[in-house]
């Protein structure tokens, strides 16, 4: 996999799994969501997973919003290596479990948690994160956390499948739109906005793209362009809750005295 200026980040592995058209589709929907809920230039930003700027072309530091600190946080040590060997400008790099942040409590502007709680095995985890992603927001800073769909047919096999083995990441527990919802009341953070994302049939998808690959090599990105645009066609329908990847939600931490 290339990095949007076509080249392989240092130390990065290629990540056979994901397509580069997939992968601008991947960042482009996160960036989208991360413009429409981010209000503003916040000061400080978190984002608490470094699997993409470790890994390829759908990495996202570099497209943040022009805040003066960006932070970026992998629980592991080789993860945040290779992201800092990307040379990302404005970027901090620091190796930290969510569970337990390395930072000082009402620090951050704008957490971007991108798929990282559903890698965890139990819920009390999964809440305890949210805890600690709270903790750091200062009073007004927003929320953005995005989770697999467990709603789509394809999540369990998906989930399966990155047990055994066969995938670069594992895939832990995960929660519906309404479930994240309410987990982000319970600490305390005022809901504004939820969202389903990217209506790509993972596993089918990764499949056909790699045969297309194998087949055509570069002449593949005609009909892989295509196929996405189809599948992207999903998202119009009364089903989109079901064909979504991600869902996504964010809300605001309230000043003290506003409630």
């Amino acid at each position: 996999m290339t990095d949007p200026n076509g080249s392989t980040p240092p130390g990065a592995r290629r990540s056979w799994y994901l397509d580069p058209l997939v992968a601008a589709q991947k960042r482009d929907a996160h960036l989208a969501l991360l413009r429409a809920w981010s209000n503003g230039q916040p000061s400080v930003v978190l984002k608490t997973d470094l699997f993409e700027e470790a890994n390829g072309a759908d990495e996202l530091m570099s497209g943040f919003p022009d805040a003066a600190t960006i932070i970026g946080m992998d629980v592991d040590a080789a993860i945040v290596g290779r992201a800092r060997a990307r040379g990302l400008r404005r970027a901090q790099f620091l190796v930290t479990d969510a569970r337990r942040l390395a930072l000082a409590a009402g620090s951050v502007d704008l957490v971007f948690s991108n798929s990282t709680l559903d890698h965890f095995d139990c819920d009390d985890d999964l809440a305890g994160a949210i805890d600690e992603l709270v903790r750091v927001l200062r009073p007004g800073g927003r929320l953005i956390v995005t989770m697999d769909n467990p709603r789509n047919p394809l999540y369990a096999l998906l989930r399966w499948v990155t047990r055994r083995g066969w995938s670069p990441f594992v895939l832990g527990r995960t929660v519906s739109r309404a479930a994240l919802e309410d987990l982000l009341r319970r600490s305390g953070i005022d809901v504004e906005g939820s969202a389903v994302l990217i209506h790509n049939p993972r596993l089918l998808s990764t499949a056909l793209f790699l045969t297309l690959r194998r087949l055509l090599g570069r002449r593949a990105d005609a009909p892989v362009g295509l196929l996405l645009r189809l599948f992207d066609a999903m998202s119009r329908l009364p089903t989109r809750e079901l064909t979504a990847c991600f869902v996504a939600v964010c809300g605001r931490k309230p000043s003290p005295g506003a409630r």
